[in-house]
């Protein structure tokens, strides 16, 4: 090394170094004389500093920031942890990573740098974005919950969203059915509107979105590196009008500076229904169809003959034939998922570029949907002073819904019916009765085309101008271009047409939208241990939206589906319209802290909307959090199990986007007027203006404790809320000499208050050994209901029976008789006096006690609120290998199933539930007899309760990555195999597809989809 070192630096020769030596002695003579030190006349020598910075495994940390500390001049190590930077002697250099400590060094000569970065255990430094900027966990005095990536990339899953089910307190996410690519309902600490959307605001790279829960619909889970969920009103009003039902804050991966890596993952899963009900088999109907046919309740049942009078059904009976029409349409399906990355940059310009593709077939075919994604994350700093980049997503998805008649007809149909003819032959009408129809004609090739296409391109781009040290300007604009485009196509032999000739329609809706937003922000110390940042934001967001829809019939040749609908001979169904709206928005937030320990946030948002009248357009939704870190104080010094406790508390006032575009203005409709004794078609309006209307205000109030424990080994945080809710769009009943029966008006208000624990814990870490982490959430609410439309004569609100709204309970409940078992046969005097019924029949309970069944009697047997919601991750690690499994649970909630009450109508005609009822020889109390005069049991909605409890199976893992010695030798940084199983299993007392998508508006449609367990086998690879 000496001797290489010699070869490059050539020493001067002796007349050349005495001519040195004499400019050096007249130079420092000049300075002496004039009083000036010989070190301010030193003139500074830049050198290379280089060197390497790991962790305290010794493992290289590419990323971290490497500042010459008083200057603008840094550096980021690059993929091996390396750097190399200009400095000289006595400049210090400050190394910040997230999640270590920030460590500092003070340059001396050129030897190469060795820098061990230890970690920050209390996680106080992880920067999370909140919304118009970022804070250090530490420092966050409101509700927010972190995701980060690798908890929503471990759920094989085409939604981000439905990726964190059950990983974040106080979030409730539920399937609204097994269908591919089926969004999800996303509820942050429950309800607070009656009619409005409760759906929370999702804000993509900063961006609003203005398609609502559909817009994450496009996004790639693999693109995203972290959520954010602000659940309490001081961190979502900065949102204003549109935060009162929580915001999601979506953060897209970006390059790091260093080496280029390059990545590959890829799943492949097949599918199953998770679980399919018990359907009466052919004899079981048989019995349930003679029963039916019984001449009273004690009296006798007819001969065969004359209870079955399709030669089809008598032929089944007698050859023991029984068709499960379930099992000849859902069958197993597949998913599948690659996605390439590239990733990387330089000092001044990094970017992050990846393409996806994702396609799941359903376990119905005709049923499947497919997404190709692309995203290229580009940052670039210009100078010091200038920084631009942009967020570039483009994304083309097809969805083929299929037809909703399949799982129904299956469900329904006889199963003493037969699919086929004698030369194999499909059936449509398996039986003679001409309501019921063959679910496979459904999924013949063709027949049933419901083809839905949405493509999207979104590109948010952003300029930032660093003023000063202290004083930054981001300018953001993000163009939004949607387009959706549905092809409806149902032919002849369908369920729908029954034979008549075919229909076909298209629909079309293009959506463009942008949000233009400047953001000022300024952070200064303003004295020792006081910190002052302050934001100000203006901002503009527009959209158009224009749809049409073209709408046939008798259509000549099924072959041209929707392309030609002009052939058709039937034409009619012809709509379009146009929907557009803007918001003009002025927000300030300031954040105060003194030394760390005392924390303030207060922030103000002024919201004008296009869709509010004239001096009634502007709304103001002020936002107030302190925070007091306790263990920072002098007295918690000797506390050692404690490393960080922080109490908050907040009160903030948001808005629920509630009022339509055009609402307040009295829309109008086309009607028929009689002139003379001809008529004539006009306009009239629709509705009543009511220029008063507003958004539904929501006032939080918040108080949470987060803690650290153990050197951060357990963490997490509680949180205690209430929130009221006042101008809630109800219609007001007017006088029909008005000419109309209803206005909207703001004039209903409710309250909820919950619950919310969380907590993270290693529980054993052995740094070479055997690993155990466990992650717990749980949570609960209450709500009610606490004004109302109608009032007595003092002017207090009193229930709203008709709407099923009470005042002092839950917004959606159920209110009806209570079933109390099934009149026996020595009860018959007693069924009709009470409710003029016979032996057999739903036996209700007298509640006032007078003797017989009246409305009166009608009690709340529930409501849709669970008693509490949460999940549990358990993460066990050895060496290389890895084992997860995720329980996430729903408690105490009832619901109402509208799947049995279209299942379950023991009429004699159609298919049933296999269930227990009652017979004179079987007095059961569980179900009433069948009765061929009743579509449907009397009362029977009594028999369509349940406990929606439930316990699921989310998903585990079992994984190995392999070692340094394997993946170097191949080429590879990193190496992962994986074997997973999603929603296995679940536990519950209610007897259908799946408890959870029962929860779609609290009833188990008739033709909901079974939802999909899966196997699957999954690879990542780093280059």
């Amino acid at each position: 090394m000496k001797k290489e070192f010699r070869k490059k630096i050539r020493l001067p020769s002796k007349g050349l170094l005495l001519k040195h030596l004499v400019l050096q002695f007249l130079l420092s003579s000049c300075f002496i004389f004039n009083g000036t030190s010989k070190e301010a006349a030193h003139v500074p020598m830049q050198q290379q500093i280089q060197g390497t910075v790991s962790d305290s495994n010794n493992t290289p940390l590419p990323g971290v920031s490497v500042l010459i500390v008083g200057t603008t001049q840094g550096v980021v190590t690059d993929f091996d942890g390396k750097f190399s930077i200009e400095a000289e002697d006595g400049d210090v250099l400050e190394f910040s990573y997230m999640g270590m400590n920030t460590k500092r060094i003070t340059v001396s000569g050129t030897a190469p740098v060795q820098v061990v970065m230890e970690e920050n255990f209390e996680s106080l430094d992880e920067v999370i974005v909140t919304g118009y900027g970022t804070q250090k966990k530490g420092e966050v005095t409101a509700a927010i919950s972190s995701i980060d990536a690798g908890a929503i990339e471990k759920i094989a899953t085409s939604s981000g969203i439905d990726a964190i089910k059950g990983q974040v307190a106080g979030v409730d996410i539920q399937s609204q059915g097994g269908r591919p690519g089926e969004n999800v309902t996303v509820r942050i600490r429950g309800r607070r509107s009656i009619g409005a959307s409760n759906d929370p605001l999702y804000v993509i790279d900063g961006i609003p979105q203005i398609s609502g829960s559909s817009s994450i619909s496009d996004i790639n889970p693999q693109d995203i590196e972290s959520m954010q969920v602000l659940k309490d009103a001081a961190a979502t009003a900065i949102y204003g009008s549109r935060g009162a039902n929580g915001v999601i804050l979506i953060s897209t991966k970006r390059g790091k500076a260093g080496k280029t890596t390059v990545s590959y993952s890829s799943h492949f899963g097949v599918t199953s229904a998770t679980r399919l009900v018990d359907m009466m088999n052919g004899q079981e109907y048989a019995d349930m169809k003679r029963e039916s046919r019984r001449s009273s309740w004690d009296g006798s049942i007819p001969d065969d003959s004359k209870v079955f009078l399709d030669p089809v059904e008598l032929k089944s009976i007698a050859e023991g034939r029984s068709t499960d029409w379930l099992d000849k349409v859902v069958g197993s399906g597949w998913q599948t998922n690659h996605q390439i990355g590239i990733s990387g940059g330089s000092e001044k310009t990094t970017f992050n570029a990846a393409i996806g593709y994702f396609k799941e077939e359903g376990t119905i075919p005709t049923m499947d949907y497919e997404r190709y994604t692309g995203r290229i994350n580009l940052d670039h700093k210009i100078s010091d002073m200038f920084k631009v980049g942009m967020s570039f997503t483009v994304s083309h998805a097809i969805q083929n819904w299929g037809s909703s008649s399949t799982i129904g007809e299956a469900l329904a149909i006889n199963p003493l019916g037969v699919p086929y003819d004698n030369e194999g032959n499909l059936l449509f009408l398996p039986t003679n009765d001409g309501q019921r129809t063959n679910p496979l004609n459904e999924l013949v090739d063709g027949a049933y085309i419901d083809e839905r296409k949405f493509s999207r391109i979104f590109v948010p781009i952003y300029l930032d101008i660093y003023i000063n040290q202290n004083l930054k300007w981001t300018t953001t604009f993000g163009p939004d271009i949607r387009y959706r485009r549905r092809g409806l196509f149902r032919g002849s032999l369908t369920n729908a047409n029954r034979g008549g000739p075919g229909d076909a329609s298209i629909e079309h809706n293009d959506n463009f939208g942008y949000t233009l937003e400047n953001l000022l922000t300024y952070n200064q110390s303003i004295a020792e241990d006081h910190n002052l940042k302050v934001t100000l934001l203006q901002s503009i967001q527009k959209s158009r939206q224009e749809n049409s829809k073209s709408g046939v019939s008798n259509i000549p040749y099924e072959e041209q589906q929707f392309y030609n609908l002009g052939s058709a001979s039937v034409k009619g169904d012809i709509t379009s319209g146009l929907i557009e709206w803007s918001l003009a928005s002025f927000m300030g937030r300031v954040n105060y802290d003194i030394g760390g320990k005392y924390l303030f946030q207060a922030s103000l948002r002024a919201d004008g909307s296009s869709r509010l009248a004239q001096g009634n357009k502007w709304n103001y939704f002020p936002g107030l959090s302190a925070g007091w870190r306790i263990s920072e104080e002098p007295f918690m010094e000797n506390v050692k199990m404690v490393n960080d406790l922080k109490i908050r508390a907040s009160y903030g006032e948001v808005g629920n986007t509630s009022v339509d575009p055009y609402q307040t203005a009295g829309r109008l409709e086309g009607t028929t007027y009689a002139f003379g004794k001809a008529p004539a078609l006009g306009f009239g309006l629709n509705e009543l203006p009511n220029p008063n209307l507003g958004w539904e205000v929501s006032k939080t109030i918040d108080i949470g404790l987060d803690y650290s424990l153990f050197n951060g080994k357990i963490q997490g945080s509680v949180d205690w809320y209430r929130t009221q809710t006042s101008d809630i769009l109800l219609n007001r009943s007017l006088p029909y000499t008005s000419g109309y029966e209803k206005i909207l008006q703001n004039i209903g208000a409710t309250s909820s208050k919950g619950l919310e624990f969380n907590i993270d814990a290693n529980i054993i870490d052995n740094e070479d050994g055997f690993k155990w982490n466990l992650a717990f959430n749980i949570a609960g609410y209450k709500e009610k209901i606490t004004e109302l439309a109608l009032k007595d004569e003092n002017g207090n609100s009193i229930d709203d029976v008709g709407n099923q709204w009470f005042i002092g309970k839950p917004i959606n409940v159920f209110y009806d008789y209570k079933k109390t078992g099934i009149y026996q046969a020595d009860e018959a005097e007693l069924a009709v006096a009470m409710e003029d019924k016979v032996p057999g029949e739903i036996k209700l309970e007298d509640i006032n006690g007078d003797g017989i069944i009246t409305p009166e009697d009608r009690v709340i047997l529930g409501s849709d609120v669970p008693d509490f919601y949460g999940g549990i991750t358990n993460s066990f690690a050895y060496k290389g290998i890895d084992l997860s499994f995720f329980f996430y649970f729903r408690q105490g909630q009832m619901i109402q199933s509208r799947f049995h009450n279209d299942n379950n109508a023991l009429f004699g005609r159609y298919n049933n539930l296999d269930v227990d009822y009652w017979t004179i020889n079987n007095p059961t109390n569980a179900y009433p007899r069948p009765n061929e005069n009743q579509e449907r049991p009397r009362n029977s909605s009594t028999i369509t309760y349940f406990d929606g409890s439930y316990i699921k199976l989310r998903d585990i893992s079992l994984g190995y990555n392999f070692p340094k010695s394997v993946t170097e030798r191949l080429g590879m940084s990193n190496l992962r195999l994986y074997l997973s199983g999603q929603n296995l299993f679940f536990i519950t007392k209610y007897d259908t597809f799946d408890p959870e998508e029962a929860e779609k508006a609290s009833n188990a449609e008739r033709n909901i989809i079974p939802s999909n367990k899966m196997y699957l086998l999954g690879l990542k690879v780093t280059f």
